[in-house]
């Protein structure tokens, strides 16, 4: 009889275990940090697709960009041979942000380290910054400029919102 009610509190916790996602159990690891905006929640981190990273895409302009292709993209930090992005660790770069189906707007963004779980505000100046606008850019339909600092190598995921709305999210890695 123990063996049979021992072997049913193992299944038990099995099927508990089976039945949470890899991210509910990330998000529930999280450390919000105090300061983060109000309206960045811990379920916005389980919407990252750690597979989903972003693309170099022409413009057809000049300039290539990075990103989610009409939706959200930036032009700043230098391609290396293989297509990625040469983003240092804790170095400010300067970005102009590209925006497809918005036209103004306060810009906030948060990254989220895969392996670290650490969460920090992305853009230099703090959490967020408004002047989303300037007109059509690059085939855009808002931009802004920024400056930019990740503070650590690793696979990241920045959280784009926009007055306070989860707008996208962009995946990718930086190198040591």
């Amino acid at each position: 009889m123990k063996i049979t009610s021992m072997a049913f509190i193992f299944l038990s916790m099995l099927f508990l275990i089976a039945g949470c996602s890899t991210n509910e159990i990330i998000a529930s690891r999280l450390n919000m940090p105090k300061d983060i905006p109000d309206f960045v929640k811990e379920s916005d981190f389980e919407k990252v697709d750690w597979d989903r990273t972003v693309t170099v895409f022409d413009t057809g302009t000049r300039n290539d960009m990075a990103g989610n292709k009409n939706k959200l993209g930036f032009i700043g930090p230098d391609l290396k041979p293989n297509g990625e992005l040469d983003i240092k660790p804790n170095k400010i770069q300067k970005w102009l942000w590209h925006f497809w189906g918005i036209e103004q707007g306060k810009l906030t963004v948060v990254g989220y380290n895969q392996g670290t779980l650490k969460i920090t505000p992305v853009l230099s100046d703090g959490w967020s910054k408004n002047g989303i606008g300037g007109g059509k850019i690059e085939g855009a339909d808002a931009s802004m400029p920024s400056s930019v600092v990740l503070p650590e190598a690793g696979k990241w995921a920045l959280l784009v919102y926009i007055d306070g709305k989860l707008f996208d999210i962009l995946v990718f890695k930086i190198d040591k």
